[in-house]
């Protein structure tokens, strides 16, 4: 069974020759004991080779323009725009966090104009991958959802919750438009190149509650969030939600906009892998809940070994169940402890 077909049997909720593996490559340290070498833009030619000698089934590759993932270098330090009008100091790899929005009220988002969809660099990551994904990964496209887009990208968080009350209805429109534009980027890809699933990133909660309250999610998100997935799936496609974070109060809903799965069920959040199995048996499927705060980065393999055992123990019955840690690998944790996760799912994650 190659990696492809046995990450989407799992996507499915059925059973596959054993619990795939899914990961968020997010290490040039790991990159350089892997593969040797590192590079300075996220290159989804190396993430494949990266990807399959480790072994992992699934490579997430986002659309070019997501969410501080550099179209060219930039030095330490440096502070530089993306063409969404978004400003980074140059701090991390592959993800930047921003330090300046576009939009701060009414008046910037009537003179916004959003990028082209269909431009020469929009599936440079993911046409590259696709080429040279000569092992038949699985491959998902990595797109953002509309509370991240709003709260942490074309607005910041607080500029976000102040006009959910003072005006609501730009809320609504900006929610709207981006919406449109994510579903032509997936338009796009799938009619371009290779797509097996899309990822949605979009983070609702912190490790103890959801970021805003439960009806502001549903006023606000939902009804788009539904929009976006049923969209996607219109197209053929699967979809993983990505939702970091305590978001027990609304999983519910999340469930109900018909997500194929959840990741990365942050245990650190209280997000209990169990409970998430028992709960939607049948309706989402599970991925991650292996600790990459703690245990990923713990200097004991043996502890990497139980809780990935664990996982599988409470999860992989019936088929439906896709390991990965709860968010990355990424430059704490040793590769000891990587190369433990992946032999332990090969290991006792086999199907009989």
């Amino acid at each position: 069974m190659t990696s492809r077909e046995r990450f989407i049997i799992a996507l499915q909720g059925r059973t596959p020759d054993r619990v795939p593996i899914f990961d968020h490559l997010f290490s040039r340290k790991l990159m350089q004991e892997i593969l040797g070498y590192t590079t300075e833009l996220y290159d989804g030619k190396v993430q494949v080779e990266l990807a399959s000698k480790l072994g992992i089934d699934c490579l997430w590759t986002p659309i070019n323009g997501f969410c501080g993932i550099e179209e060219t270098p930039h030095r330490q330090n440096e502070i530089y725009k993306d063409e969404w009008g978004v400003t980074y100091r140059k701090n991390g790899w592959p993800i930047i966090a921003q330090i300046d929005t576009p939009i701060k009220d009414r008046g910037d988002w009537e003179k916004y104009v959003m990028p082209e969809v269909d431009t020469p660099h929009r599936l440079t990551i993911l046409q590259n991958a696709n080429a040279a994904n000569k092992d038949e990964l699985a491959i998902s496209l990595g797109i953002l959802g509309p509370f991240t887009m709003l709260s942490w990208y074309l607005m910041d968080f607080s500029t976000l919750a102040i006009s959910m009350y003072t005006d609501p209805e730009l809320v609504h429109e900006m929610n709207g438009a981006v919406v449109d534009w994510l579903l032509k980027a997936v338009q796009l890809a799938v009619q371009k190149s290779h797509v097996d699933c899309v990822q949605i990133s979009d983070d609702w909660g912190s490790t103890d509650s959801l970021l805003i309250s439960p009806d502001d999610f549903r006023t606000f998100f939902i009804p788009y969030l539904k929009r976006l997935v049923q969209g996607i799936k219109a197209l053929g496609v699967p979809v993983i939600m990505h939702n970091d974070g305590h978001i027990w109060d609304i999983l519910d809903d999340v469930v109900d906009c018909g997500i194929n799965a959840i990741h990365p069920l942050e245990r650190a959040a209280g997000m209990d892998l169990k409970t998430v199995k028992e709960r939607y048996r049948g309706k989402v499927v599970p991925m991650g809940n292996v600790n990459n705060k703690v245990t990923m980065a713990s200097s004991n393999p043996e502890d990497v070994r139980n809780e990935v055992i664990e996982c599988i123990r409470v999860a992989a019955g019936g088929g439906g169940y896709i390991i990965a840690t709860d968010h990355s690998f990424h430059d704490l944790i040793p590769t000891v402890n990587i190369m433990t996760l992946i032999q332990t799912v090969h290991e006792y994650g086999q199907y009989k």
